[in-house]
């Protein structure tokens, strides 16, 4: 009689190791079409650390909107039958190590980012030549490669961050943990830090120092209370870590984010910027027309993270009656030599460049 456990590496015979794997393509994320190096289909390991794989490079911010949804989609090749997945945020610039400064905002037990038998038919490879399979374009197609609207709660604090997809998948050689990162702002959401000090913190298991997980649907422990189950856990799927209570209930309403069918992401910045000096991952090519296969305490987010390449800052200080009319949501709007705004749909406030930026026909550079 086959055991689960041997059911499962029978399945991941199957896949190929010469298979790409997966990425969060949208929101884009850190490194995505031509910084040096790539962010890769690959796990997490020693070339690729967590977090969100070593990478740190801004080439796009998106505008998320606290209360309403962002569209999360994805590309790759080998989708592993699916699994569990989570969506994270940090307020700290670069992505920091440690992950008590991560917290999830939602969770899903199985289903993501496909629901199939095992790896899914060749598409046309993306852009950047990464391979790909068909699109549901919905959450809810099987045989296909899923998109997600992910609720942003309402009390999330404004200000910059970075918004994670970690997943955990359902068939393999062995448990693994792929992270996509990606650099956004958040609009529209609170003052305080006390809605975010209180989300549960990401899961990490399957690198080293952590816990390993088994195989099949992982029941992610403590996994918020906003999420969906979309395929039953598997028995003994936490393997050496914490066993959860029981299949998560989740509630509806994503603390207060509003059933909005599809936010379509806005560009923020666009920048262009060298090879960082040290490569997290030394076996990475830097052409983007062809790419591998294969595969403490509680921190509050700092509202304003202060680093060469960070976000830009979080909407502030600027009185209202300084503000600039506009009626593009999401459009940067250069205020002088100095200053710039983001329009909410009939104003943008003004707001200081970071130094050594500039603001010219919409778009913030380095001087």
């Amino acid at each position: 009689m086959l055991t689960m456990t041997t059911t499962f590496v029978a399945l991941a015979t199957l896949l190929g190791a010469s298979n790409a794997h997966m990425i969060m393509s949208t929101p884009s994320p850190y490194n995505h079409h031509k910084s040096s190096p790539l962010v890769q289909v690959d796990p997490l390991g020693a070339s690729l650390p967590f977090p969100c794989q070593g990478l740190s490079t801004i080439e796009e911010t998106t505008a998320l909107t606290a209360g309403a949804t962002q569209r999360v989609a994805f590309t790759g090749g080998a989708q592993h039958g699916g699994g569990s997945c989570q969506f994270s945020l940090t307020y700290e610039y670069p992505p920091p190590a440690d992950k008590s400064k991560w917290k999830a905002i939602y969770t899903l037990i199985g289903g993501c980012p496909v629901s199939a038998a095992g790896n899914l038919p060749a598409a046309a490879p993306d852009a950047d030549g990464r391979a790909n399979s068909p699109q549901c374009g919905n959450d809810s197609g099987v045989e296909c490669i899923r998109e997600f609207q992910v609720p942003i709660p309402k009390d999330l604090p404004s200000g910059n961050a970075t918004f994670a997809w970690t997943w955990y998948p359902k068939i393999g050689g062995q448990p693994e943990l792929y992270m996509t990162c990606a650099p956004v702002t958040i609009q529209g959401g609170a003052a305080d830090t006390g809605f975010f000090d209180a989300l549960p913190q990401i899961f990490v298991a399957n690198v080293a120092g952590e816990c390993k997980t088994g195989m099949g649907v992982v029941n992610i422990p403590n996994p918020g209370k906003f999420g969906r189950v979309l395929e039953q856990p598997s028995p003994d799927s936490q393997g050496s870590c914490p066993k959860a209570a029981g299949v998560p209930v989740f509630e509806n309403d994503a603390a207060g984010a509003a059933p909005v069918a599809s936010i379509v992401p806005t560009t923020l910045l666009t920048v262009t910027r060298p090879a960082p000096s040290s490569s997290p991952s030394t076996d990475v090519p830097a052409a983007s027309t062809t790419f591998p296969g294969g595969g403490s305490s509680p921190c509050k987010p700092a509202l304003a993270p202060v680093a060469p390449n960070a976000p830009l800052r979080p909407t502030g200080d600027a009185a209202v009656g300084d503000a600039q009319s506009c009626s593009v949501l999401g459009e940067i709007i250069c205020i002088g030599d100095s200053q710039f705004g983001i329009c909410d749909g009939a104003k943008a406030v003004p707001q200081d460049l970071s130094d050594g930026t500039t603001c010219s026909g919409g778009k913030i550079s380095r001087v």
